[in-house]
């Protein structure tokens, strides 16, 4: 866990320095130029101890080097890559929770010390000779939109799937993971979400649309199913078992239809 405070940016900040960062690349600087690790600013100071530019660097260098040989052309590499960016944010800057749940931790990420990782999978779009950069990819909920921040919705993703995720192939697309994420009641209880995604590997590839449209079917199953169930008093032994139950009804009932 951290033991130090992530700087934010404040809503207007961001919406300012996205904008910014919008004309320089459209003028033709390179990603590279916009990051700042040198200016540290929280909208709370009495949060915590901030880092020193030095380990902001720290942060920056590691998890950039992890980043390498994506092919972001390809489904594949952009899975890949945010996969790898997840993780990488988890085990390098490993964010405190009061940290992960602030809007402006993940802009001040995106905006000063990760600009050129965001920007490789998400490069916006000139519209009438104006580069636009997809706002709510890079700053969230404090763009005013839906909150999709990429290295927020990458994070969360490991944090709450992890190991799983790696066991993929191929790795889990964002049909998936709105499946198994979409409903926060589900997506709270991170036993639940392993077993469930597990299941989805084992009994998905071989159903009719694919491991997407079965864990669309399943992840609905499974949210009627346990909206009465307190899983807490399950063993893990006895959740495994309820999740494997409720796919391989799904797998014998469209047997017994003949899909």
């Amino acid at each position: 866990m951290s033991s130090v405070v992530i700087p934010r940016l404040r809503a207007g900040e961001a919406i300012q320095l996205l904008a910014d960062h919008a004309r320089r690349l459209g003028e033709g600087t390179t990603a590279d130029y916009l990051v700042d690790t040198s200016r540290i600013s929280t909208d709370d100071p009495g949060a915590g101890p901030l880092p020193d530019s030095q380990q902001v660097d720290a942060w920056r260098e590691a998890i950039v080097a992890r980043l390498t040989g994506f092919d972001l052309h390809t489904k594949e590499g952009r899975d890949g890559y945010g996969m790898e960016l997840g993780r990488a944010i988890a085990e390098v800057i490993d964010p405190i929770g009061s940290d992960a749940s602030h809007d402006g931790v993940w802009s001040y990420l995106s905006l000063r010390v990760l600009p050129d990782v965001v920007l490789a999978r998400w490069p916006g779009e000139t519209i009438v000779g104006e580069l636009r950069l997809p706002a709510d990819r890079w700053i969230g909920a404090q763009s005013g939109n839906q909150d999709r921040s990429y290295l927020k919705q990458s994070w969360r993703r490991w944090q709450i799937l992890g190991p799983v995720m790696v066991d993929a192939d191929p790795l889990f697309g964002e049909a998936e993971f709105a499946a198994m994420l979409g409903r926060p009641s589900l997506a709270r209880d991170q036993r639940l979400i392993r077993q469930a995604a597990t299941a989805i590997l084992s009994y998905g590839a071989g159903q009719p649309g694919g491991r997407s449209e079965f864990a669309r079917k399943f992840m609905a199953l499974i949210a009627a199913r346990t909206g009465s169930m307190l899983l807490d008093i399950l063993s893990d032994e006895e959740l495994r078992d309820f999740v494997e139950e409720e796919a391989s009804s799904i797998v014998r009932s469209r047997a017994r239809r003949g899909v």
